[in-house]
């Protein structure tokens, strides 16, 4: 029996693509105020970041709790063994709350960190789902999942780190707090957390800051790539142009990704960014 993939909705997964791979993805949460949001589901990023702008409350995210685990597990097709891909547990508790609802179920579910968030775990997800219809074990998965710990990379700017600091998720960036008017924050996902890379003045110096960490990062090539910006398509459009067209990727591509609300919540509007995945 082929093996069924279940993540959530910070993959930032297309539901066009979730829907042809058969890929189950349960809703984050966001509150504005006392009024919550599934996101994409309720809400989306259209619909969020107008709310950022108009709303006198600032968001709040939170993960699915272990009983809506357990109802979407119970309602996935076939018998046959589950694997549930989720966001890095140093920015969400998602993956015990997972694991909680995986308990309560009478099925073999193997819950996952992906060490990754955004276009970067969807990539692992995408993986994951394909190997399992194509007939590969749990550990073959769990295999695939550790490489793209390994191999996935988000490369960000925000705006502001006040959304990072205010909603706990500002890890290493940290230092970067105090600093000049004017200067953008260059980071990244190392580790399953946010890190520092560089502050620069214009945004044709981040652009450059990307390409350079690309490069360091992956010296053999990218495999796979996504742009992702909130609400922001004028970066996306000049980081396609100046990073993007130049690759010769040959595995996934998903060139024009808003980023979700939940993690649109955490890197505020005007964000932009580059997940990829390095060739071996």
């Amino acid at each position: 029996m082929s093996i069924q993939v279940v993540t959530d909705s910070t993959a930032s997964l297309p539901p066009e693509l979730a829907a042809e791979l058969g890929i189950t993805v349960i809703p984050t949460h966001v509150t504005f105020g006392t009024t919550s949001y599934r996101d994409g589901v309720d809400l989306d990023a259209d619909e969020f970041y107008r709310l950022l702008e108009t709303s006198p409350d600032h968001p709040m995210t939170s993960q699915p709790n272990p009983a809506e685990f357990a109802q979407v597990y119970g309602q996935v097709e076939g018998d046959g063994p589950i694997v549930s891909i989720h966001v890095s547990t140093d920015l969400s508790k998602t993956v015990e709350s997972a694991r909680q609802g995986a308990a309560q179920v009478d099925r073999e579910i193997l819950v996952l960190d992906s060490r990754l968030v955004g276009p970067a775990m969807a990539f692992s997800v995408i993986a994951a789902a394909r190997a399992g219809r194509d007939g590969a074990s749990l550990e073959d998965i769990q295999g695939i999942v550790a490489d793209h710990a390994e191999r996935g990379h988000l490369i960000f700017v925000v705006q502001t780190l006040e959304y990072l600091k205010r909603g706990g998720r500002i890890g290493g960036a940290q230092a970067f707090l105090g600093s000049l008017l004017n200067v953008k924050p260059v980071l990244e996902l190392a580790d399953g957390v946010v890190a520092p890379v560089t502050r620069v003045r214009t945004m044709r110096k981040a652009h450059a800051a990307i390409a350079d960490r690309v490069s360091e990062q992956a010296p053999n090539g990218v495999s796979s790539w996504a742009i992702l910006h909130a609400d922001n398509q004028a970066e996306h459009d000049r980081l396609k142009r100046d990073l993007a067209d130049g690759l010769n990727a040959e595995g996934d591509t998903i060139p024009n990704l808003a980023i979700s609300p939940v993690v649109g919540t955490h890197t505020g509007p005007g964000a932009f960014g580059f997940a990829f995945l390095a060739r071996p």
